[in-house]
């Protein structure tokens, strides 16, 4: 009976998508069009540049982005939320008074400003054998260099961000005075990124580059002892509020149920945030833009965010389920598209089996786009992981690498490096779908429950994803109850 049920649900899908053919033909036509995707792209990259959560350069991105949406005509809005903390370097300056040279070096996230001095001693990778091997006592109150693998792909970020948590776990108990990483980039190729503790972290943590940290170590091979200077200098405040910017295609006999596509509109400011996330956020505007433009009317409600705060936690996707609690059960389906302007190659699903069949049909819309592959496992690090806690269905977009590894969070992550020929496709892949999801029949959506606590964890525990989720500082929200579905 379960397998008949199935294939009845599927073919249902089968004529749901022929059925909607017309709209999602139209729709990707004309994102495939010439639209303003590109020039909204250059304004936000190079007039506005990289926008950290609660600067000038944020607060400008938001009103922009407001405008954009209120001028296509659709229903718009900013939706407030409270960031814990605000931090935005203005410098950071170092000198090595044995070497008589100034490396190049920037701090992490909530790296205390401050002036400090102390030895710098290499500890290879860092991890707690490295450490051991030289004691508490000669580590105690001193910098640690660690030395890093060149990073060229999201793999490599993903291991990056595993390796730099080992480390800090690892420092903690040594009582460092800070830790300064070998940049993963090559040459002088600076970049920032969250540190194990996120919004909490106390402890110095920098990236000096690669070159320069080479420079270093080979001194401290040859026996040099050498001291570093180091001068933090950032804005910091305590809490303050931010938005994130929601816009609305209402739906029809289903407009209680709600489909959310979303990218962040925050940034790192070492660059200009455009692949991470620019091109995306460009993205989201243009199809909220074509379909308002069509008249396209679709059965479900759908909610494009442009979400704030992710760089740092994920906050804005985050206060948004809170304040939509209530209103979960009817949310269906929430996607982030957060991996750059390489070619979309499939999604990930994480951890929800029953999505795979459902986006395999709804891609046929646009089989001419690419080869589409699901990936069924579960990713944390954008704005889909608190949909994800709460149960709801959610997808991440996959993306072939193109550039996005190397320049991820880093000064080259700028306009020229989109792909904007491919930005174009991919807008097409993800309005088909969103607007798939939005017609899908009532019998196959019913398929796509939302999970109870119980469930979720089974996720966690099946994939081990409670080192990932630590690495991010969510692990302890989560089992907390602070954040996450409670039943």
């Amino acid at each position: 009976m379960k397998k008949m049920y199935l294939i009845t649900c599927l073919l249902s899908l089968v004529f749901s998508v022929a059925n909607t053919q017309n709209d999602v033909q139209k729709l990707v036509a004309s994102m495939l069009a010439s639209t303003p995707l590109e020039e909204d792209l250059q304004e936000l990259c190079d007039e506005i540049g990289g926008r950290v959560t609660g600067s000038p350069a944020n607060e400008k991105a938001v009103e922009w982005a407001f405008q954009k949406l209120t001028e296509s005509g659709v229903k718009t809005w900013k939706d407030p939320f409270t960031m814990p903390v605000y931090w935005d370097e203005d410098y950071c300056q170092a000198y090595i008074s044995t070497l008589e040279f100034r490396p190049h070096m920037v701090a992490k996230y909530q790296s205390p400003p401050g002036v400090y001095e102390g030895r710098l001693i290499f500890v290879e990778d860092g991890r707690e054998n490295a450490l051991a091997a030289l004691g508490k006592e000669k580590l105690r109150d001193q910098f640690i260099l660690v030395e890093t693998e060149l990073c060229l792909d999201v793999n490599g970020l993903f291991a990056e961000y595993a390796h730099a948590a080992q480390v800090e776990l690892a420092a903690m108990n040594y009582g460092v005075k800070g830790i300064v990483f070998m940049a993963s980039r090559p040459d002088k190729l600076l970049y920032r990124f969250l540190t194990m503790k996120g919004v909490e972290n106390e402890l110095p943590q920098l990236v000096m580059s690669r070159i320069d940290a080479k420079r270093c170590i080979r001194a401290l091979q040859q026996g040099k002892e050498l001291h570093l200077q180091l001068q933090i200098e950032a804005k910091t405040g305590s809490a303050f509020t931010a938005h994130n910017v929601i816009a609305e295609i209402p739906g029809t006999d289903r407009s209680d149920e709600v489909i959310v596509i979303g990218s962040h509109i925050d940034s790192w400011a070492l660059g200009t945030g455009a692949n991470d996330n620019g091109c995306n956020v460009s993205m989201m505007i243009d199809i909220a833009r074509q379909m308002q433009a069509l008249g396209i009317r679709p059965r479900r409600t759908i909610r494009i965010a442009l979400w704030n705060g992710e760089e740092q936690g994920f906050f804005g996707s985050w206060d948004y389920v809170k304040d939509h609690r209530n209103e979960l059960d009817n949310h269906k389906m929430a996607m982030s598209i957060d991996i750059g302007s390489g070619a979309i190659n499939g999604f990930f699903t994480n951890g929800r089996s029953e999505l795979v069949p459902v986006v395999d049909q709804l891609l046929t819309a646009v089989e001419g786009l690419g080869n589409f592959t699901q990936i069924n496992v579960p990713i944390v690090g954008t704005d889909n992981f608190d949909f994800m806690l709460q149960g709801v269905p959610n997808l991440v977009g996959s993306h072939l690498p193109q550039v996005y590894g190397i320049n991820y969070h880093a000064s080259t992550d700028t306009y020229d490096k989109v792909d904007l020929k491919q930005l174009k496709v991919n807008s097409a892949i993800v309005a088909a779908l969103t607007l798939g999801f939005a017609n899908l029949p009532d019998e196959v959506i019913s398929t796509l429950k939302r999970q109870s606590r119980s469930e979720i964890q089974k996720i966690f525990d099946d994939t081990n994803l409670e080192f990932t989720m630590r690495m991010f500082n969510v692990w302890e929200p989560w089992i907390s109850g602070l954040r996450g579905r409670l039943e």
